[in-house]
């Protein structure tokens, strides 16, 4: 049973045949989770029902409960819950304290049932217990799964736990093949914290152990998440290539639910690139292949047309009914993604009171989770939905983003020192004329291109801008000054202020270059 923990089905001690004389409950056990391993799950069924119905008293409890764990995960597999809940019942009868492996099996039923803060609960007692449990494997299993559930609303935590899910699978030497899944995990989560180096670099990772290994949907997942980080770093050409090779290879393995997925995805991409025939043509691929579980994915993508199309009210209809779901399961990420959608189409339609409402909505969300972006319909509207109408700081921190799926083709932005020129004419002077008074504007902003990609501290602001003014009065004077320079950014497309760890920076679209020289290089 070690070696099958290991991964080493074929490699490790060979299993005795399985007899009428030398059945017992270990031996049937592990001829359950070899056919695991080889992807056998009715034989492995056959085995682990076998083994249950010799199970008594006398069989030792992790034994018993690591039996009952991997049955019920095949009966959950095969949609099952309450077959499941009776393995459950059947191990809970010879011993009243559950177990670690019972625990996360409990947590993977509620999970399945959408009662997430009871499998969140589940899962944290069975990591706590997981020293009772057969093997360190089942603490790899378990902090993957709580990590998974975790990487929306908490994703520093997740990272932690997939750290050190990786960790104890090297420590222990186990099954390599969960490898790949981890990587794939922990990239997802760092997308989730806005660490987008982190994920390429987990992805890669991944990719490489699902090619040695030859596992085909790690492998696809690895390029479904890379497309994701293409899209969010406003890579649409790499974002659409990884997406067609994530399907590709998921059409070979005839892997159809992730098949679907991707064209979801691709269909998003080419809204993104502004190209509507090529969006609606994998929509239809996706509708052809779905099931229940992709319902929402393609009701997003329908507002999106909608919103496309110009049935702006229609689409905030639409945007708030999906974010009201995934509140209802406690998905806060998606919910804040859709609200600020709804924000955008409420503008789009000239209904500010509701943009506004949608917009704080959504921020006041954001205090619940430390949401900074989402790896679902982000885009260049709703970072600019959050600046404009959910209030003062509802953007700070969120992942910035210049491609949209509204916006036209954006000027190319020329910065040097206080200087800007779109579509290579300077702003206009009456631009920079504001209550702050164009003189303090300027200098602002050529402290803030001297500092970039850097911020600049309050302090340090204030004390080159009003050197002789006492500190409320300055403090007063930037917070002014802040909000006039941010007007005369709205004639930049992708330059934007942002505030920054006690101080502000400016955030740079693809479309902006700096000269050198402004940068003081």
């Amino acid at each position: 049973m070690a070696s099958l923990d290991k991964g080493r089905d074929r490699a490790g001690p060979p299993l005795p045949r399985v007899t009428a004389t030398t059945e017992s409950v270990p031996l049937l056990f592990a001829a359950g989770r070899r056919a695991l391993l080889r992807g056998n799950t009715d034989e492995a069924r056959r085995w682990l029902t076998r083994a249950q119905s010799l199970a008594s008293r006398r069989t030792a409890e992790p034994l018993r409960a690591r039996l009952a764990f991997e049955l019920g995960c095949v009966l959950l597999d095969d949609g099952g819950t309450e077959a499941a809940e009776s393995v459950i019942a059947w191990a809970e009868s010879f011993s009243r304290s559950p177990s670690s492996d019972i625990l996360h099996l409990r947590a993977l039923i509620a999970d399945r049932r959408g009662e997430r803060t009871d499998a969140i609960a589940f899962y944290r007692q069975a990591i706590a217990k997981a020293r009772t449990a057969l093997s360190p494997l089942s603490r790899v299993l378990e902090l993957r799964n709580l990590a998974e559930t975790l990487a929306h609303e908490s994703p520093a935590e997740a990272l932690t736990m997939y750290r050190h899910a990786l960790e104890t699978l090297e420590a222990h030497d186990l099954d390599p093949r969960l490898a790949p899944a981890l990587h794939n995990g922990f990239a997802y989560a760092a997308i989730c914290a806005a660490n987008l180096d982190l994920a390429e670099s987990e992805l890669a990772a991944a990719s490489r152990d699902a090619l040695r290994l030859r596992i085909p949907l790690m492998h696809a997942y690895a390029l479904y998440n890379r497309s994701i980080v293409a899209e969010l770093r406003d890579r649409m050409d790499d974002a659409s290539a990884a997406i067609v090779q994530a399907r590709e290879v998921s059409e070979s393995a005839t892997l159809r639910d992730l098949v679907t997925w991707c064209w979801i995805r691709e269909a998003w991409i080419a809204l993104k690139r502004k190209d509507r025939p090529a969006a609606d043509g994998a929509a239809a691929s996706a509708r052809k292949l779905s099931g229940q579980s992709h319902g929402e994915a393609l009701s997003t993508l329908d507002a999106m047309f909608t919103l496309v199309d110009g049935g702006h009210l229609d689409a905030a209809k639409l945007f708030g009914d999906l974010a009201q779901r995934y509140l209802d399961r406690s998905d806060f990420v998606i919910a804040v993604a859709l609200l600020l959608w709804r924000s955008v189409a409420y503008r789009k339609a000239n209904a500010l009171k509701g943009a506004k409402a949608a917009a704080r909505e959504a921020c006041a969300l954001r205090k619940r989770g430390p949401v900074r972006v989402s790896p679902s319909w982000w885009a260049g509207e709703i970072v600019d939905a959050a600046r404009a109408d959910g209030g003062a700081q509802c953007a700070d921190n969120l992942l910035p983003t210049t491609v949209g799926i509204l916006d036209a083709a954006r000027a190319m932005v020329e910065v040097s020192g206080d200087e800007i020129r779109v579509a290579g004419a300077p702003l206009r002077p009456d631009v920079w004329q504001r209550r702050s008074g164009a003189r303090v504007l300027r200098r602002l902003f050529a402290l803030l291109v001297a500092a970039h990609p850097r911020g600049v501290s309050r302090d340090q602001l204030t004390d080159e801008l009003w050197p002789e003014s006492e500190g409320d009065k300055a403090v007063r004077n930037l917070y002014a000054a802040t909000k006039d320079l941010r007007r005369v950014l709205a004639s930049a497309p992708g330059v934007q202020l942002v505030a920054r760890s006690g101080g502000y920076a400016l955030d740079i679209g693809t479309n902006v270059s700096i000269a050198a020289r402004a940068r003081g290089l």
